[in-house]
Order: structure tokens, then sequence, then C-alpha cells
């Protein structure tokens, strides 16, 4: 008796569980949709006949969406569970980055995206992004246009003599208050804290112990303090120059070492 008295209890539990289970509501999800739309068309030089790739991360969850094919107007929707913070949080930084077809060699790091709507984030074409055989390159505008909602506009340039290499590291060390290097380890990456009086637009590139610029990128920012991404996930273990310059006149150089 007691044998049938425990079975009947253990299936009215499991039953209650699974009554549960299917009144529970799925985890809260919003999309973001980036369209891809680019600024020279077919038969115009700087037109870039390829499929590019632009994935996604916001904290510790990424998207890889569909490559858009070389024409206007292609989008793709990326999905993220809603994320909650306590009132005056700023929201968690988004990052994207795109990877090439033509040829597939050609990637670039994780980059900020803007998030006021006309704002900008700039890719120009750094050395993973330049096909050095062909004399080749790319480059890369995203833009806010809506509340999540992004362009991404891709250029093709020729050039005459694409040597890999180059850039200076400057040797006069400036006072940064405003700056500190944060590692991320959920990321992967570094990030650049600043802290802007006003909004600002600032360029950044990393340079490594030879000279060599391995990433360059230019965003907007806002007032407050701006987490921008170091990404060096794919460069080899050394002591690296970070280079930022602000459009207000600000400059200066911090050091970062990947272990």
């Amino acid at each position: 008796m007691k044998k049938i008295l425990f079975l009947l209890f253990f299936v009215l539990v499991c039953q209650n569980q699974l009554d549960a289970q299917k009144n529970t509501a799925p985890a809260p999800t919003y999309n973001i949709t980036v369209t891809r739309n680019d600024i020279f068309a077919e038969n115009v030089p700087g037109h870039a006949h390829t499929d590019v790739k632009f994935d996604m991360k916001i904290g510790s969850n990424e998207r890889l969406a569909t490559p858009f094919p070389p024409d206007i107007s292609t989008a793709r929707n990326y999905n993220f569970p809603v994320t909650f913070s306590l009132p005056g949080t700023p929201p968690p930084t988004r990052y994207g980055k795109v990877s090439f077809s033509n040829p597939s060699s050609l990637y670039s790091g994780y980059y900020p995206l803007p998030t006021a709507i006309g704002e900008h984030t700039s890719i120009p074409s750094e050395p993973t992004m330049i096909y050095y055989p062909g004399q080749f390159g790319y480059g890369i505008d995203i833009a806010c246009t809506g509340p999540n909602q992004y362009v991404i506009g891709v250029a093709r340039f020729e050039c005459y003599l694409c040597v890999p290499g180059g850039g200076t590291v400057s040797k006069q060390a400036v006072s940064q208050p405003k700056t500190a290097i944060v590692s991320n380890p959920d990321m992967g990456i570094s990030e650049l804290y600043y802290t802007a009086a006003d909004k600002e637009k600032i360029s950044i590139s990393v340079i490594d112990i030879h000279g060599k610029v391995v990433r360059a990128y230019t965003t907007d920012i806002s007032a407050g303090l701006n987490k921008l991404p170091i990404d060096l996930q794919n460069n080899l273990e050394g002591t690296y120059i970070i280079k930022w310059q602000s459009s207000n006149g600000a400059s200066g150089t911090l050091k970062t070492v990947k272990n």
C-alpha cells in the first residue's frame, strides 16, 4: 500500500512540474535589424562586389547571420534576450564584426556599434581587411538609423602600394586621467574606458612593438563613460600600444599586454 501511495505521489509531482513548464512563458527577446546598403553601385569605382558576413555580440550572447549579398536593401534580423538592469545603469555595449567572401581571408575585429540615431562607427581598412596580393581592401561604415536598426555600407578601394605594417609609436608620455584599459574576460578582449565631457568622435589605433597598426577605427561617443573594444583575439602575445585621439583635440597613449 505504501508503495502505491508513493507511486501516486511521484506521478502527481511530475505532472505538476510538467504543467508548470507548459504555463511558463518563454524568456522575452527582441530583434535588431541590420540592412546592407552600399554607397557605390555596381560598375562604380568603390563598389564592393563581395558577400559580407556581419556578426553581432552583446555581453556573452553572439549572433551569427547569413552573409549579405553584394546589393542594396538586404536585411538580417538578430534576436537577443532582453536584459534587465538597475535604473541609471547604461545598457550593455553592442559590438559588430565583419568578414568577407572575396577573398575569405579578410575580416575585422569586434567594434562598438553606435546607439544614438544618426551616429556612425567607421572601420577603415585595417591590415586584416587588405588583400595584399591583389592590392585592394575594404572599409565599413555602420550607421544607427533607428531604435535597434543599423545600416552597413561596404566600400572597396584599390591601392598602388599596400605594404603590411606601417604606423609609429609616440614616445611622448601623456597624462590620461580620462582613460584606462580594463580586461574583459567574458568578451575575450580588453576595453578602453574613456570618459567624455560631451559628444565626441574618437579614433583608436592599436600598435604592436614593431610599430605595425593591427587595429584602427573611428566612432562617435556620448558624454560620460564609454567602453571601446580592443580586440586582440587573433594577435600574438606581447605588448601593444593603444593610441587614441578625440575630435576635441585630446589624445594619448596607453599600454596593454596580451598573455
